[in-house]
């Protein structure tokens, strides 16, 4: 008997709705492609169909409802298109379960930036706007799986400490680890209080019996104010299972994203601030910039080269 075999079956059955739905209809001619011996077929046989159908249901709920967390805003985007929920639910396949559990979130964002392209939307702006988004959520996800695989494999993560010094308009700066940046339409803070009405894990409860409604997305993305999105990920928690990675967060202006291609532990933020005002940046523009910079090393998104 091969256990091995017969446990990839029954994972198949759970996350490959195709399969599941032939299995329904005829479980042997379903299970024909995997290595089983009789006896082991007729176990199969008495699963009833029913059951499989709420086992899977179940469990798409459950990793649903965790995935989210780390896409609110693009859920409840998504949550309003025509068969939004649905969408979001045939996500959870085999591509997205047969990978590492803590790159799972990014496969599935991964999978949802190709399905978006086919989606309906009121123009194309929104369809860019709603894109950007989950851009921005995704490098969040991406960051965070990258930090809990490397502590999951005994790694000690790389720490940022406040950058706080005298000369610190003087000294070559660069990225911390863990960083992602993306420029979206608007606040992401003001966003998740329009869009999202729950926290955390209530957020897919919610949204599963009332999805976001139309009118409400178009008047959440009517206006554009965009801005550069910048998160850190970090440890919050560590338990046996897995650490708690949040993010820290900060929003500056548009225009400071071309800044940062500069930020590669090269240059000083004087003498990046010396190039803007040889290119003719007024006052404003560089005490803006400068207190942007300050924000970044005060939050620990930048650090000392």
């Amino acid at each position: 008997m091969s256990f091995e075999e017969q446990e990839r079956a029954l994972f198949d059955l759970l996350f490959d709705r195709s399969l599941r739905e032939n299995f329904c209809q005829d479980s042997t001619a379903a299970l024909a492609a995997y290595e089983l011996n009789e006896s082991e077929i007729n176990d199969f046989r008495e699963i009833r169909s029913d059951a499989i159908e709420l086992d899977a249901s179940m469990r798409t709920y459950l990793i649903l409802t965790h995935i989210c967390r780390q896409f609110p805003i693009t859920f409840s985007l998504v949550s309003s298109l025509h068969n939004g929920i649905k969408l979001l639910k045939e996500l959870i396949n085999l591509q997205t379960m047969r990978c590492h559990p803590a790159e799972r979130a990014t496969v599935f964002g991964t999978q949802l930036r190709e399905q978006l392209a086919s989606c309906k939307f009121d123009s194309e702006r929104e369809q860019t706007m709603i894109t950007a988004i989950l851009e921005a959520e995704l490098g969040m996800a991406l960051t965070s799986a990258t930090l809990k695989r490397q502590v999951l494999e005994g790694e000690s993560p790389s720490e940022s400490v406040g950058q706080s010094c005298a000369d610190w308009l003087d000294k070559p700066v660069k990225l911390a680890a863990y960083i992602s940046a993306a420029i979206i339409p608007q606040s992401y803070v003001k966003l998740k209080i329009l869009l999202c009405p729950c926290e955390d894990s209530g957020l897919w409860p919610h949204l599963s019996k009332t999805p976001l409604s139309a009118s409400l997305r178009r008047k959440a993305l009517e206006n554009e104010e965009p801005k550069l999105f910048i998160t850190r990920a970090h440890v919050s928690k560590m338990s046996r299972c897995e650490p708690t990675v949040d993010h820290q967060t900060a929003e500056l202006t548009e225009g400071f994203a071309p800044l940062f291609q500069h930020v590669d532990g090269s240059s000083s933020i004087a003498q990046m601030l010396a190039h803007l005002k040889q290119a003719g940046a007024s006052q404003q523009i560089l005490e803006g910039v400068q207190t942007g910079f300050r924000q970044l090393l005060t939050s620990e998104m930048l650090e000392f080269a």
